[in-house]
């Protein structure tokens, strides 16, 4: 399944890359080159992800009941 998320990533003055995803904090990560920050930057909200998703799961019990939902949110730059 894929997901769409969206990410920030500022050219600093050393030469590096610094890269944050908008929809999870903590998702933050730096490259020596823009490829290496975007591959970091991957890696880094698939862990996130992952870690969440798990610890979400430990209190699951059978009176739980785990589901999807779906939200639409506004469009980048839309003022709609």
């Amino acid at each position: 399944m894929k997901q769409l998320y969206h990410s920030i990533i500022k050219s600093e003055t050393t030469g590096t890359y610094v890269g944050w995803v908008e929809e999870i904090p903590g998702a933050l990560t730096h490259g020596r080159s823009l490829t290496e920050c975007r591959q970091k930057l991957r890696d880094s909200l698939r862990l996130m992800i992952e870690t969440h998703r798990d610890e979400a799961r430990l209190g699951l019990d059978p009176t739980c009941i785990q589901e999807s939902i779906e939200i639409e949110l506004q469009a980048l730059g839309s003022d709609d």
